[in-house]
């Protein structure tokens, strides 16, 4: 992921967007990764592998089980489940091989549209954690308004 130009002064010329030089991003041999890289990657790993079989288990069961009464919270899980996957795809297993391979093998393009896949199924998450914590809100100060409704005055 190189993003040198010529254009530019010479003290900025060999620094890409992420704040690195052009040298550190070389390709390493994998007998010069650390062990702590290759821990890193396992939990990288289990991490993709655990959550991709969670999310798409609870998107098979949202789609079995379906429950009229229940439609508003199944939308919530749902997307919440699809966001993670797509967070799931586009993240881990990437920096996992980035870390291993210290080089982006294919165009700028796809790098961007990586960028831009995480940044929205990122967005998606939080924003549908938000959407059902005002979800539980209104539903329970709705119970707790009624409930006081029906108490008898003294």
């Amino acid at each position: 992921m190189n993003f040198t130009n010529d254009s530019l002064p010479e003290e900025t010329a060999a620094w890409n967007f992420s704040g690195t030089t052009s040298k550190s991003w070389s390709g390493r041999s994998s007998s010069n990764l650390e062990w702590s890289t290759y821990l890193t990657i396992s939990v990288q790993w289990v991490l993709f592998v655990v959550g991709s079989v969670g999310n798409l288990t609870v998107l098979v069961v949202l789609l079995w089980r379906r429950n009229a009464a229940q439609v508003g919270t199944q939308l919530f899980v749902g997307s919440l489940a699809l966001a993670d996957l797509g967070l799931m795809f586009s993240t881990v297993w990437i920096e996992a091989y980035h870390s291993l391979q210290r080089s982006w093998p294919f165009d700028i393009v796809a790098c961007k549209l990586q960028f831009l896949w995480k940044f929205l199924t990122m967005n998606l998450s939080v924003w549908t954690l938000a959407a059902v914590s005002i979800d539980r809100y209104m539903y329970t100060s709705t119970a707790i308004f009624l409930c006081e409704l029906k108490k008898p005055l003294n």
